[in-house]
């Protein structure tokens, strides 16, 4: 008995497998979704500490280990057994949304991982709360890596359906089956049913690669680091007459100290920094600087020592006792130290003035429109007023880091502080950042600024502080720090700097 076509085409039209494909596609989608939410929440496990992270990977260990097929005949036949009977259809979703939750757990994992740690620490240097990162900053990039993983697990679930055969579900090679008994026409239904799959796969292939390509970005950065020099003695300059703004600072530290294994990242470092100041750290690279710096905004708390914002401990609700305060009251008072980053930081899946316009509309509770045309004035006065609807990867190095810089304005801070804001751009793109860094000193801002550019420095400062080795080493009026009365280890730094 040969290939009949009309037969053939009879049986692609019929409505048993009509009905059968369509079951196929919400049992795979239903599945899924189990499995992904599921896969967010063992993520989240993982993460979290051992007393929640061992059961997420017994949990996959258990369902990545165990044939797909065994899982399924087990919760059918085995449950009933002790008492947990299930309908074919709570079945089917729960032995594959489990078993797919266990794979998209290590996919989600990865893709959360993917998105760089400067991400998240530019959102708490907004005063973001956590779930407020995850979902504005994290997960617009994280879905990025997560969705081809994904994608590829869906077409493996439009055929993993076909297992559900095994405890008579009627889905597509169930009933393929039933009509190639019932018909004796074997060729023809199978041919059929294989073209059934091919075009349920084709389509969902198409739809993926419209998703991929919507949510795609393309970012870098680049930070290096060089060995640190030896220890010296510490000068520092008592404030004078004309420094009475530093007997109550905006923003001070106090004995901060920072370990990173046997290396100190901060060795007991005091500073303070009066209204309308300009402090500029200098030293060689892995001196602690931007250590320093991340600290002062607690991103990277630190060991030992306070901050104090305004006269007011940022970290602790009881200094002496060391009681942190709760981390959304942490969040509130860190929105008043606006932070630029190295890497710019900004966040890949917002436009310019989304960008500019996230803190004040989320923490601030200002209007949207309102919060947009701020961020675009702020955008103009940095000079991108026509570049407000771009998107980071549409702007050169110096535009993003303007556009961090109107960010961290955008939140009215008592205080910017500065990441080597311009040791990742190019020569051409250094002049106008540090030009707009150099009319807002003339703002009476106060300002710490981490940086390489000894010149820029020079110009701007009121104060020079240098570190090495995690230690503060020089606190010097800009007039004093530049002239032969500074140490001689800071004017041999100078000469090596150039």
């Amino acid at each position: 008995m040969g290939f009949d076509a009309g037969i053939f085409l009879e049986i692609l039209q019929s409505p048993l497998l009509l009905k059968a494909a369509w079951v196929t596609i919400w049992v795979a989608v239903v599945a899924q979704t189990i499995g992904t939410i599921l896969g967010f929440v063992l993520a989240g496990m993982l993460a979290a500490p051992k007393v929640m992270r061992w059961p997420a990977l017994g949990f996959i260990w258990l369902f990545k280990g165990t044939p797909l097929l065994a899982q399924i005949l087990f919760f059918y036949s085995a449950l009933p057994q002790m008492g947990v009977p299930l309908g074919l259809i709570a079945t089917g979703l729960l032995s594959l949304g489990l078993n797919e939750g266990a794979r998209m757990a290590d996919i989600v994992r990865g893709g959360l991982m993917s998105v760089s740690r400067d991400q998240r620490e530019a959102g708490l240097a907004l005063g973001l709360h956590p779930w407020q990162i995850f979902l504005k900053v994290v997960f617009p990039q994280a879905i990025r890596t997560i969705v081809p993983p994904l994608g590829n697990n869906f077409s493996y679930m439009i055929k993993a359906t076909s297992l559900l055969a095994a405890i008579s579900f009627a889905e597509l090679l169930r009933v393929s089956q039933q009509l190639a008994q019932s018909t004796t026409r074997s060729l023809e239904v199978y041919l059929a049913v294989a073209l059934w799959y091919l075009a349920i796969l084709t389509i969902w292939t198409l739809i993926q690669h419209r998703i991929e390509k919507a949510v795609a970005l393309k970012s870098s950065s680049h930070v290096t680091t060089l060995p640190p020099i030896l220890e010296r003695e510490i000068v520092r300059a008592e404030p004078g007459p004309d420094a009475a703004s530093r007997l109550h600072p905006v923003l001070e530290a106090r004995n901060l100290t920072r370990s990173f294994g046997q290396v100190k990242g901060l060795d007991d470092v005091s500073l303070s920094v009066g209204k309308g100041e300009v402090v500029v750290i200098l030293g060689p690279s892995g001196s602690g600087k931007s250590t320093l710096l991340r600290a002062l905004n607690w991103i990277e708390p630190a060991d030992s020592g306070d901050v104090r914002l305004n006269g007011e401990s940022l970290p602790w609700a009881d200094a002496t006792r060391r009681i942190p305060r709760p981390e959304r009251l942490l969040n509130k008072r860190r929105r008043r130290l606006g932070m630029v980053f190295q890497s710019f930081a900004l966040f890949p899946t917002m436009t310019a003035r989304q960008n500019v316009a996230l803190g004040p509309r989320r923490l601030l509770g200002i209007a949207k429109a309102e919060a947009l045309r701020a961020a675009d004035v702020l955008l103009d006065k940095v000079g991108l007023g026509d570049k407000v609807q771009s998107y980071p990867v549409e702007l050169s190095g110096g535009q993003r880091q303007r556009v961090a810089i109107a960010r961290a304005l955008s939140m009215k801070p008592d205080a910017l502080l500065f990441d080597e804001p311009t040791s990742a751009l190019d020569p051409e793109s250094i002049g106008g950042v540090l030009g707009v860094m150099a009319d807002l000193t003339g703002q009476g801002l106060t300002m710490v600024i981490v940086t390489h550019e000894i010149g820029f420095a020079r110009r701007i400062a009121d104060r020079i502080i240098y570190m090495e080795r995690g230690r503060l080493l020089m606190d010097l009026p800009r007039d004093v720090a530049f002239t032969n009365a500074a140490p001689d280890y800071f004017r041999a730094f100078l000469s090596r700097e150039g």
